[in-house]
């Protein structure tokens, strides 16, 4: 073997050992960005100062107008969520093999309805754990009892 191939040979096993050390490497995980503007607890959006601190949650945003959006989405999710919690007491998380119900908003009928599903769960939903405690839920809604 020539001094070329004995080098060749070399990088080979360089290159090999550099690989699996990546390959060991944890990968990083994402992580929201964050920014100047924040949903806070009460639903208000509000200017912040720190650009890192809090962003894991997902309450932070890089624009006022983002976190606008933001805060009209998390009061209607967890508004449901809270419906949910209310009717459904402790049961109330997606089962597989059970029928696992959620709420929807028809533009064209202009009112709330529900789906079920017993074998995908949607991420992002509020799942009821009955016909009847969903059906209640629409009911609510409809009737403006309950404004999400």
């Amino acid at each position: 073997m020539n001094d070329l191939q004995k080098e060749l040979t070399a990088l080979k096993e360089k290159i090999a050992n550099l690989e699996s050390r990546i390959a060991a490497e944890p990968v990083a995980k994402w992580q929201p960005k964050g920014g100047y503007w924040q949903v806070d607890c009460e639903g208000d959006v509000v200017a912040v100062d720190s650009f890192s601190h809090q962003k894991e949650f997902g309450t932070k945003r890089i624009t006022k107008e983002q976190a606008e959006r933001a805060a009209v989405e998390m009061r209607r999710f967890n508004r449901l969520l809270a419906l949910r919690d209310e009717l459904c007491g402790d049961d109330g998380n997606w089962l597989a093999g059970r029928n696992n119900y959620w709420v929807y908003y028809d533009y064209e009928e202009d009112n709330y309805g529900f789906c079920s599903n017993s074998i995908m769960q949607t991420i992002g939903l509020v799942y009821f754990t009955s016909e009847q405690t969903v059906k209640r839920a629409c009911e609510m809604l409809n009737s403006g009892e309950v404004e999400l």
